[in-house]
């Protein structure tokens, strides 16, 4: 096996170690929203900004994340609580939407590196 295929197993494992912990850490009361736009793949010429999209169930959530910020733009508007959930030693991150008075189920996005 050479120092290549030594280092990408190694990658492998450490994914599919981060992709389990995500796993375990979901809500099973909760929605997960889909990643349907990542600006690292779908527009690679976007230099500076990051620009992420997850849909479903009624909800868009657009993420948009600068050196400087992130913001965060929720469809359809209105009052909504957003918590993210986040392991600074993998750089992965969720953000839990939740309405007031229950008028909508919650939702989370999938756990993306950020």
């Amino acid at each position: 096996m050479t120092m290549t295929e030594r280092a990408a197993g190694e990658q492998i494992a450490l994914l599919r170690c981060i992709g389990y912990a995500a796993f375990s850490r979901r809500d099973r009361d909760v929605d997960v929203l889909d990643l349907v736009f990542d600006s690292l793949i779908d527009a690679p010429a976007s230099e500076g900004v990051r620009r992420l999209r997850f849909t479903g169930y009624g909800v868009t959530l657009d993420v948009e994340r600068t050196e400087q910020a992130v913001e965060l733009r929720v469809l359809p508007a209105g009052p909504v609580v957003v918590e993210a959930c986040g392991d600074e030693a993998t750089r992965l991150v969720s953000f839990l939407l939740r309405w007031p008075a229950g008028t909508r189920r919650p939702v989370r996005t999938a756990w993306v590196m950020l």
